[in-house]
């Protein structure tokens, strides 16, 4: 947490526009990482990408991490790049895998949910790229429905 407050600091100071490769290679708070790219991927996932699910997705940031609103854009800028050039879920879940329980895998299917539902209705793309998700952390057929049916 210490070293996103640094970048933002840095980011902010010299009144920068764009993100350096630098920059996004020496992030290091994996697990905020992580959550946002996977909040990304399913907003992304039907094509209509939209200001209501960016604010969904900023508000579960700074609610859950206890960031503030400008380091929270300043994440959204980070993940956002990273999630164009990613290839594969694989590197974000593996990261999930690693860094939680199984009640805090659970809890982002929660945030997931929150994403594919920010504009009133789930795509068949969000419910495939959550399902899809869910798989790949291995989390529980019961579970990923009880989530997706709160």
């Amino acid at each position: 947490m210490k070293f996103l407050s640094e970048l933002f600091d840095k980011y902010t100071s010299n009144k920068k526009t764009t993100i350096t490769v630098d920059e996004l290679e020496s992030f290091d708070d994996e697990l905020i990482l992580a959550t946002c790219i996977l909040l990304l991927e399913v907003s992304k996932s039907d094509d209509s990408f939209d200001d209501i699910e960016k604010e969904k997705i900023l508000s579960i940031l700074e609610q859950n991490f206890n960031l503030n609103t400008q380091q929270t854009n300043f994440l959204f800028k980070i993940a956002d790049k990273k999630n164009d050039e990613m290839i594969s879920l694989y590197e974000w879940t593996a990261k999930i895998n690693e860094l939680c329980s199984y009640s805090d895998k659970k809890k982002l299917m929660k945030f997931l949910w929150d994403i594919a539902y920010a504009d009133g209705r789930i795509d068949k793309y969000e419910d495939y790229t959550i399902r899809k998700i869910s798989d790949l952390l291995y989390v529980k057929h019961s579970d990923f429905i009880k989530a997706k049916l709160r």
